[in-house]
């Protein structure tokens, strides 16, 4: 399937940019750039659905779980950056927050060293935020 660089993708993207350290389901992500003022054009809750869904298929976003509910909460990746970190997921609120190259390398390693159990760098460790602890 093509993909299009649409103005209201790349508004998308930018907004996502503008709030990497944040996780928002569709329908913040569609009320908060409607209410943005530098977006020229906010696209409907519809469109935002259909472009997260093409941002998440190319690793551009991740879905996120948020808590323990069935709700999804997308967040703009470090693209192929995110691929060699380990990642902290708040169980609360969602957010998720990208542990340091050389903390996940040494985290990796030992565990792998001491438990012979080889981790993925996508793995991502469950916790609470500061703001929600």
């Amino acid at each position: 399937m093509a993909t299009y660089k649409t103005i209201q993708r790349e508004e998308l993207i930018r907004f996502l940019k503008a709030h990497s350290a944040e996780a928002f389901t569709v329908q913040q992500i569609a009320s908060m750039m409607k209410e943005d003022s530098s977006v020229k054009k906010a696209p409907g809750e519809s469109t935002v659905y259909r472009l997260i869904k093409e941002l998440v298929e190319s690793g551009a976003v991740k879905r996120i779980v948020r808590g323990n509910s069935r709700q999804f909460v997308y967040q703009i990746t470090d693209g192929d950056e995110c691929a060699h970190h380990l990642h902290l997921k708040c169980t609360v609120c969602g957010k998720l927050c990208h542990m340091d190259e050389e903390e996940s390398r040494e985290i990796v390693g030992r565990i792998l060293e001491n438990d012979s159990f080889a981790i993925d760098s996508s793995t991502v460790l469950l916790g609470k935020c500061d703001k929600c602890r």
